[in-house]
């Protein structure tokens, strides 16, 4: 359970250096989001490698539970960072773009899914029950993090967030957003 509130605590670093965006307290405090990522990997490491499985799946279910981890962590990883240019958001935290095609045409926070999927997949492909308490907790901390950053935080750091919020679904994608995303993939602009 320890390792589970250790991982919490790097979201709530994650929101410090987000609050560090609107506050322009200090430029040293943007390794807060390094930090915080750092917090999250470490905790899942320790609970990962913490004692013996509680079950573990036949072998063809655990490749294919395999094949569906590496799938959710690379859209997690393309939505954070392949799409959402590196320095100017993680680094330099300030005068952030605006991002509404590929993965960010679906919703507003797409990471979201890939994060769930890829410590669900990881909970299988281990068989640790902690990994799954580890997936719900994580994943409403993100939930509340991206809400946050929603309301309070991206409003304020990225110019046209407002007309955004307007045009794109929150987390759960519609219609609209979904056919917006199909012509993004169309096009080959997927992590643009």
């Amino acid at each position: 359970m320890e390792n589970i509130i250790f991982g919490s605590l790097g979201f709530v670093i994650l929101t410090l250096f987000d609050l560090n965006k609107v506050k322009h307290w200090n430029n040293k405090f943007n390794v807060l989001f390094a930090l915080g990522v750092f917090f999250i990997v470490l905790a899942t490491f320790l609970i990962y490698t913490s004692g013996t499985s509680d079950f573990t799946l036949d072998e063809p279910y655990r490749w294919l539970v395999l094949v569906l981890f590496i799938i959710s962590l690379i859209q997690m990883i393309d939505a954070l960072f392949g799409a959402l240019p590196f320095k100017r958001t993680y680094i330099e935290g300030a005068n952030n773009t605006l991002i509404n095609t590929g993965w960010y045409a679906l919703c507003r926070h797409p990471g979201v899914y890939g994060f769930f999927f890829t410590f669900f997949t990881l909970f299988l492909y281990s068989g640790k029950w902690m990994m799954l308490y580890a997936a719900i907790v994580w994943t409403l901390f993100d939930i509340l993090h991206v809400y946050i950053q929603d309301v309070y935080f991206f409003p304020l750091t990225i110019k046209g967030y407002k007309d955004y919020q307007k045009e794109t679904p929150f987390l759960l994608f519609n219609r609209q957003s979904l056919r917006r995303f199909q012509n993004t993939w169309l096009k080959g602009e997927l992590s643009k």
